[in-house]
């Protein structure tokens, strides 16, 4: 590789480093800030990132601008109807769906640019290059939000996962200690908080919508909407049978919890089950040639060194 493309490369490389550790440092300075002033009991943003704050403001006016004439029948500040992923994401803003499409776009046009800007720099390399470099960039520009919300949506789906258990027992002692389905859903809402935040938004979501005045079983639908999750409908389902068919609530929902703990129980020994076949590539591949040269490796050389000189001429 000529030494001007690697140049290029770790120069790129670092400016996207520096901006993703820049990203985690003010997002990591930010939650330690909010959790201060809850703690002091302090309102306000504080004067350390009002430049951070102006930065961001004019970048999301950008990206509004962006994303402002794209397809689709859904306008600025009106919410797309469920199942949507900003919904599953946890992104209840009215603009995400401007802001993600101006990112595509602008993602799309400024990574292409910034490349050829670094190539006219440092790289002298055939003609077919810089073009093979837009189109890989423009591709990755387009496509890194897409990639973004999918990792988002997973991880939310992960943590909504390992916590609902905990919910659903919980909420059997609440229903079970006399409080109803919906100061139950509360409580649990608000001991949640702490420990997991995504559940904890779910339900005070879903306690919002029955507040408004929705009927539960179509707030309990668009909670399964929302949150994308096999447990989550099943739970859904259960719940509105029990309305429906005027059983008790406590029975079926200590069921549920007996039967996800069951299923969780089975996906576990799935996947203890699973771990010797993929560990054998790995064993094969990477740990076996390392233990071969290490235990053998001296014996060789010894080997060597005493047929060398016999098989001398």
């Amino acid at each position: 590789m000529d030494l001007t493309i690697a140049i290029s490369l770790a120069v790129f490389l670092g400016c996207l480093a520096g901006i993703a550790g820049l990203g985690l440092y003010v997002a990591e300075h930010r939650r330690v800030s909010r959790w201060r002033r809850r703690v002091e009991g302090a309102r306000g943003t504080g004067g350390g990132f009002s430049f951070l704050a102006s930065l961001w403001t004019r970048t999301r006016r950008l990206l509004l601008v962006c994303g402002r004439r794209r397809s689709g029948s859904t306008r600025e500040g009106e919410s797309l109807p469920l199942p949507n992923p900003f919904a599953t994401a946890g992104l209840r803003s009215p603009d995400l769906p401007v802001l993600f499409q101006g990112a595509k776009r602008f993602g799309a046009v400024a990574c292409p640019l910034i490349c050829l800007f670094l190539y006219g720099l440092l790289a002298r390399t055939p003609a077919f290059f810089p073009l093979a470099l837009c189109a890989v960039t423009a591709f990755g520009g387009w496509y890194g939000p897409d990639l973004w919300l999918q990792r988002r949506i997973e991880r939310r789906q992960r943590n909504i996962l390992a916590a609902f258990p905990d919910a659903l027992d919980l909420m059997v002692v609440c229903v079970e200690a006399g409080l109803s389905l919906d100061v139950a859903i509360t409580r649990v809402g608000q001991e949640l908080k702490l420990m997991h935040r995504e559940l904890s938004e779910e339900l005070r979501a879903l306690c919002l919508e029955l507040r408004t005045g929705r009927s539960r079983q179509q707030a309990l639908r668009n909670a399964g909407l929302r949150m994308q999750l096999d447990e989550v409908r099943n739970f859904v389902a259960v719940l509105v049978q029990t309305e429906r068919f005027g059983t008790s609530v406590g029975q079926a929902l200590r069921a549920h919890a007996d039967g996800l703990r069951t299923r969780q129980d089975l996906q576990a020994t799935e996947m203890a089950a699973k771990l010797p076949v993929k560990l054998l590539l790995p064993l094969i591949f990477f740990i076996f040639p390392s233990l071969l040269v290490v235990l053998l490796g001296p014996a060789a050389i010894q080997v060597i060194r005493q047929l060398t000189p016999a098989l001398a001429p």
